[in-house]
């Protein structure tokens, strides 16, 4: 199956998004295509998820591929973490859950092999925290708002912690899925970018109460990401690999073994008419490469010091210069039983701080465990800020 450029960044643009590639659009978008020009030499910026995968497509198209990681390990921000810990036990430090929606990774996945777990127990309660007061849920319900003496509303009441969000997000939710796939980027949905979240639900008469637990910690982020990343964990079920994540980086980099310079610092993209010439140091020596093509997939906050094409469009480079991405800190306790187990709890929390509390090894062997917390935005920027002790 041969792809258009225009059918091309289309489907990319909506394997970015993880609203609506289908199982069988990304099947085809992993194995379809052929080299319809001659072969290019392509240098790829990083061995994150982005650039093994293009290095992995481009060469099986026939392409030179070389992929140039800073790091000593593929994968970038998915990175699991099996030390300290003893017993063979691990936890994610990057990328958690896998959604249903995210179709261009679950067809990776399949290609390898890889087995998938629930991302949550399908036993145990969980536990709720709201302004001090705590609930257990049995596996399947939801927090009772009615018990507490919180100030929602009658409507929020009714609906039930399970349901709170989708009280006042479920229409917008309801419209992105109605837009049509060729849609993208949406024009539709620009209204919503300029709200922020605490403004659109004060004006569907959210209480403050019910802002400060949907929204948690995302108060000025706009309507149109909340509302996205809302989509993609409202999917049907999440999922995790088996033995870890970062099984999948490593499978597709070691196909391309040959393809990989580990340890090669970036410092200088630069563009001609004849191509592209890139710098970097490995080893405490500089190099560089020349080719007819670049991929970067380089971070934007690492891009901003690097020395770039002067010819780059005022709009990349005010993206380059000024996308903010959102803090995260997480800390791992290793615990000498799971002790919450005999409780009756699986090692999940819901609180009303931007934080969620995760058992990773409720499916490990063994009977040591890790409890982790994934914290994000000001409470992540205030945790990092403290000394390790």
């Amino acid at each position: 199956m041969r792809f258009s450029r225009r059918e091309f960044v289309r489907l990319s643009a909506l394997a970015a998004t993880g609203l609506i590639l289908s199982r069988s659009e990304a099947r085809a978008l992993l194995r379809g295509g052929a080299l319809t020009r001659a072969a290019s030499r392509v240098l790829i910026l990083g061995a994150g998820m982005a650039g093994l995968a293009a290095g992995h497509r481009l060469r099986e198209l026939g392409h030179d591929v070389l992929l140039l990681e800073a790091r000593t390990r593929p994968g970038g921000r998915v990175h699991t973490l099996r030390e300290p810990f003893s017993d063979g036990l691990f936890a994610e430090a990057g990328a958690g859950r896998i959604p249903s929606t995210h179709a261009l990774t679950l067809e990776y996945t399949s290609r390898y092999g890889l087995e998938l777990d629930p991302f949550y127990p399908e036993s145990g309660s969980g536990v709720f925290l709201a302004r001090g007061q705590r609930q257990v849920v049995p596996f399947g319900g939801a927090p009772d708002l009615s018990a507490t003496e919180l100030g929602f509303n009658a409507r929020e009441r009714e609906a039930g912690g399970n349901g709170l969000s989708a009280l006042y997000l479920g229409p917008v939710l309801d419209e992105i899925r109605t837009l049509p796939a060729d849609g993208f980027p949406f024009p539709d949905f620009a209204k919503y970018k300029d709200i922020d979240c605490e403004e659109f639900h004060a004006r569907q008469g959210a209480s403050p109460e019910a802002i400060r637990r949907v929204v948690q910690g995302f108060e000025r982020d706009s309507l149109l990401d909340f509302a996205h990343d809302a989509l993609s964990h409202a999917a049907s079920s999440l999922s995790k690999i088996r033995g870890g994540n970062d099984r999948l980086p490593y499978a597709i980099a070691g196909e391309l073994r040959e393809n990989i310079r580990y340890g090669a610092e970036v410092r200088l993209i630069e563009q001609s008419e004849s191509g592209v010439r890139v710098g970097y140091v490995a080893g405490g020596v500089s190099h560089e490469e020349r080719a007819d093509h670049v991929i970067c997939t380089i971070p934007f906050p690492v891009l901003r010091d690097l020395e770039t094409p002067a010819a780059w469009s005022a709009g990349k480079r005010r993206a380059i210069d000024s996308l903010y991405l959102g803090p995260v800190t997480r800390v791992f306790v290793q615990t000498r039983t799971r002790f919450w187990e005999s409780q009756g709890l699986n090692g999940f929390a819901t609180v009303d701080e931007p934080l969620e509390i995760w058992s990773p090894t409720f499916n490990q062997p063994g009977s040591r465990g890790i409890l982790m917390s994934y914290t994000y935005e000001a409470l992540a920027r205030e945790l990092s800020a403290l000394a390790p002790e």
